[in-house]
């Protein structure tokens, strides 16, 4: 029995104060915290500007601003950069592509043109052919508010919400590839080009670094309230849907997850050895199964105030009517979910077969933007008290 045609396509915001950005001056005392100065200058519009001018200007492969092959010799998860477009008030939309070698599902490959830039045009994980002008992948969508120190991610069925993944990239172009006249210089050297920053007025200094971090913001909460959940916690449910395939079963059991670090790496790896597992042992029982299963995981833990903002930034990319979640439950087998501490709103769009254009998600950002920005200024970052916030569901 064939799966009824999708009419709608919901796409679960998720926001994010932006924390830093721009140059600082960073000491690093002998316990590993770092010292962090007042901001120097590349504010956010600029440096956006320059990233879609740069992005513009070279084929999809030359967007993504490190090598495909990490230190050790595995394979990156790579961020190219499929568009990003400046609207007349100063936001931006910014269209990024993952390439991560170690997910199936949902896989597509982006046909890319004689040009370097993508066609449009799609081939699935099915395909029976495939070639070097493919870029296998998912979307990922962010909506980037200078003026308000805003970041807006937005997560579909058949996109990824990697907010880790964004960063990094913002900062590996600034710092690895962009020009700023009067605030870097590029050295070239045998293997990289190495680039220093400085400011106009003491050019030959070169003592900044260019930082660009965000942090989610969460609601119906306080800090108070997140501690109370730490101490009553003797269980973590952890949930969510591995796909049983055939490539899946070709994966050896033990995966390395390059740039992640903590409970978030921990996450990724147990689901990515349990899709293994269940493609050896279980797999699919006919031809119209869809080959996804639900997992739930359950742990013995007791975790601390940062393991549980961790784990509300892991589960960012969690739609509210979905099966991933992360439970704590206390001794008398009552259940929180993760999802009740983030402000999540959603817009509706439809089916499309190439990944969203910025004037797309543009336009359905703007036509609800004056409902929930109100909500989210007036919401507070992780580490403050928040108040509850309705959903918008247009």
């Amino acid at each position: 029995m064939s799966k009824p045609k999708k009419e709608h396509n919901y796409g679960y915001l998720n926001f994010f104060d932006i924390e830093r950005s721009g140059l600082y001056r960073v000491q690093r005392k002998s316990s590993g915290k770092e010292l962090i100065s007042k901001n120097y200058g590349l504010e956010t519009s600029t440096v956006f500007r320059a990233l879609t001018k740069w992005v513009n200007s070279r084929g999809f492969k030359d967007t993504a601003p490190w090598p495909t092959k990490g230190e050790s010799g595995t394979d990156s998860v790579m961020c190219y950069c499929r568009e990003i477009k400046e609207f007349p008030n100063g936001e931006f939309m910014v269209v990024l592509w993952k390439h991560d070698p170690t997910d199936t599902r949902g896989f597509r490959g982006l046909e890319i043109g004689s040009d370097g830039k993508p066609t449009g045009n799609y081939i699935t994980n099915t395909a029976s052919t495939t070639g070097e002008n493919y870029v296998w992948g998912h979307p990922c969508y962010y909506w980037i508010l200078p003026d308000k120190d805003l970041v807006v991610s937005l997560k579909f069925d058949d996109s990824k919400c990697d907010s880790e993944l964004m960063q990094k990239w913002v900062n590996y172009c600034v710092r690895y590839r962009l020009k700023f006249p009067g605030y870097n210089s590029r050295q070239p050297g045998d293997s990289e080009t190495r680039i220093a920053f400085s400011l106009p007025q003491s050019p030959e200094t070169y003592n900044l670094l260019y930082k660009f971090s965000a942090c989610i913001k969460i609601f119906k909460t306080s800090e108070e309230y997140l501690e109370r959940i730490c101490e009553k916690t003797k269980y973590m449910l952890l949930r969510n849907e591995v796909v049983v395939s055939d490539a899946a079963k070709e994966v050896e059991m033990e995966v390395v997850v390059s740039g992640k670090d903590g409970l978030d790496k921990a996450n990724i790896e147990i689901f990515n050895y349990f899709q293994t597992f269940m493609a050896k042992f279980f797999p699919k029982a006919k031809e119209t199964d869809d080959n996804i299963r639900k997992v739930e995981i359950r742990l013995e833990a007791t975790p601390s105030l940062e393991q549980i903002k961790e784990l509300i930034t892991y589960s960012s990319g969690f739609s509210d009517d979905g099966w991933a979640d992360v439970i704590f439950i206390d001794e008398n087998e009552s259940g929180t979910s993760i999802k009740s501490h983030r402000i999540v709103e959603r817009v509706v769009l439809p089916p499309a077969i190439d990944a969203y254009s910025c004037d797309q998600l543009y336009k359905a950002l703007s036509a609800t933007r004056d409902v929930f920005l109100p909500i989210v200024s007036g919401a507070k970052k992780t580490d403050e008290p928040a108040e509850s916030v309705a959903r918008v569901t247009s």
